[in-house]
This record gives C-alpha cells, sequence and structure tokens, in this order.
C-alpha cells in the first residue's frame, strides 16, 4: 500500500525550514554593528585632530573615554609621540578591533544558522516518519 503523506505535514516541514530562514535574515541585521561602532569611533578620533585651538583637543581627548574602546583611547591619552602619530596608531588599533569584531558577529551567526537548520531538519524528518497508525 503506498504511503500518504499529509499536507499538513509538509506543511509544517517547510515551517522547518522557514525558520532558520527567518533566524537568519533578522541575524543579518546585526552584522553592520561593528562598521557603525567604528564610525563613531573614527568621529571621536577625528574630532582630535580637527579641534580648532588646545583646550578643544584637549576636551575631544578627554571625550574619547566615552567615544571608543579603552584600549583606543590609552593608545591616544597615554601614548609617546605627536599627537597625529598617536592618533594614527588609536585608527590603526580601531580597524583591527572592528575586524575581529565583524568576524565574530559573522561566525556567531553563521553557526546560530546552521544550528537552526540542521535542528529543524531533524524535527522534519522525524515528523515525516512513518505514521504511528500503520
Amino acid at each position: 500500500m503506498a504511503r500518504k503523506v499529509s499536507p499538513s505535514r509538509i506543511g509544517f516541514m517547510l515551517c522547518c525550514f522557514l525558520l532558520p530562514a527567518l533566524i537568519g535574515t533578522f541575524a543579518s541585521f546585526s552584522i553592520p554593528a561593528p562598521l557603525v561602532d567604528a564610525m563613531h569611533q573614527q568621529a571621536a578620533l577625528d574630532a582630535v585632530l580637527a579641534a580648532p585651538n588646545q583646550a578643544a583637543q584637549q576636551a575631544a581627548i578627554a571625550a574619547l573615554q566615552g567615544a571608543v574602546d579603552p584600549d583606543t583611547a590609552a593608545i591616544v591619552t597615554s601614548g609617546k609621540g605627536p599627537l597625529p602619530a598617536r592618533v594614527a596608531a588609536a585608527i590603526a588599533n580601531m580597524r583591527r578591533e572592528t575586524v575581529a569584531q565583524a568576524r565574530s558577529a559573522a561566525y556567531k551567526i553563521r553557526l546560530m544558522v546552521i544550528t537552526m537548520s540542521v535542528l529543524g531538519a531533524i524535527f522534519g524528518i522525524v515528523l515525516m516518519g512513518p505514521d504511528r497508525n500503520d
């Protein structure tokens, strides 16, 4: 006798695969977060160099503590050498950290989507398995 698979089971199986797709779609919105953070940090570092006078420059340097990562701020505030060189070193450090954060976020998102896809497939296979009433 031929096996009959109900349309509701097929629909539910599709949902098992659509759920990871939706999770991946929503998770993709968090991918630009490190880039947006880097843009704000870049603006704070640029403000140090663009300050019109010494007082404004000192205020911009003091504002770095809350605007950039602590290690990036430390390069500017307690580093040795001319200020433009310290800011350039801080920008390079900030960019390295941004790349590391972006790679970490991408890895976590991929891992989440893969895990949900595998779990959805396993759940769908179990659901599409033989009827208990046969």
